[in-house]
């Protein structure tokens, strides 16, 4: 039995709703957290450089066979407001970025952490179940890489593409939202979502991904990937995404990140 299940038993005869304002509370939580790092984002944008990411193929440890949840104790980034300070980037400091940037907008559960940092290019990906959702939980995936890394010319008119919009951003920017299906990975009735990011006058490219299954999940896909285009968008468009930079919480977080197996031997 799960240990919210035994929570749900043991609370079975109290009339509040005990879940529901879990959940709340967690919510505005969350908003608070937003709010103090929209204050600090133009510091951080300031002291580390803005880089970007493309999907690489990193495959959390399996979980077990349940599907519908990503662990039944997942691992938790605490990181209170951003001080603009930066520190090299590290592989961990990577997955811990990744996963507090997931869960300040959406709350759920995070497990199976990987990253990878090295020659300039930064990867992680985790196992994601939203608390909105029944499951399964779904892989999330970031890449930070040059923009020499990046397509000559983005486009959308790739056979494996089952949507895809092309924005040009006012800034110069280019981005790229599309959805994969049927990874050849993954299998039928998988979903990859991804939203790219390329900005020439940084010469940068961000990629962030989600998926509507995972390796935990057990072959079970969900209806759609566990973020949605908006959530992604978001994500990509943090300002202290880097290569060979992180606001220094995030590299101290990863120090003290569970559940986390490095992706390569080697960290940058």
């Amino acid at each position: 039995m799960l240990l919210h299940d035994l929570m749900d038993d043991a609370v079975a005869d109290v009339t509040a709703d005990l879940p529901e304002l879990a959940r709340t509370s967690r919510r505005q939580g969350t908003a608070a957290r937003r709010r103090r790092r929209a204050i600090t984002a133009v510091g951080v944008a300031v002291a580390g450089t803005v880089l970007a990411a493309g999907v690489y193929a990193l495959v959390p440890g399996d979980r077990g066979s349940d599907s519908t949840v990503a662990t039944d104790v997942g691992t938790e980034v605490r990181v209170g407001e951003l001080s603009g300070r930066t520190a090299p980037i590290t592989a961990r400091g990577a997955a811990a970025a990744l996963a507090d940037a997931v869960t300040d907008r959406v709350p759920g559960t995070i497990s199976s952490l990987q990253g990878s940092a090295d020659r300039g290019e930064a990867m992680a990906t985790l196992v994601f179940l939203p608390d909105h959702g029944p499951g399964p939980a779904g892989t999330v995936f970031l890449n930070l890489q040059p923009i020499s890394m990046a397509p000559e010319k983005p486009g959308c008119a790739m056979p494996w593409m089952a949507t895809c919009s092309l924005e040009q951003q006012p800034n110069g920017d280019i981005r790229r939202t599309y959805l994969e299906e049927d990874d050849t990975e993954f299998g039928q009735g998988s979903q990859r979502l991804t939203v790219e990011v390329i900005s020439p006058d940084r010469g940068l490219r961000l990629v962030v991904s989600a998926m509507n299954t995972s390796p935990s999940a057990d072959g079970a896909m969900g209806i759609m990937p566990v973020l949605t285009s908006g959530e992604l968008r978001d994500i990509a468009a943090l300002p202290w995404w880097g290569r060979t930079r992180l606001p220094v919480e995030y590299v101290e977080a990863g120090e003290r990140l569970d559940d986390y197996a490095d992706a390569t031997e080697n960290e940058s």
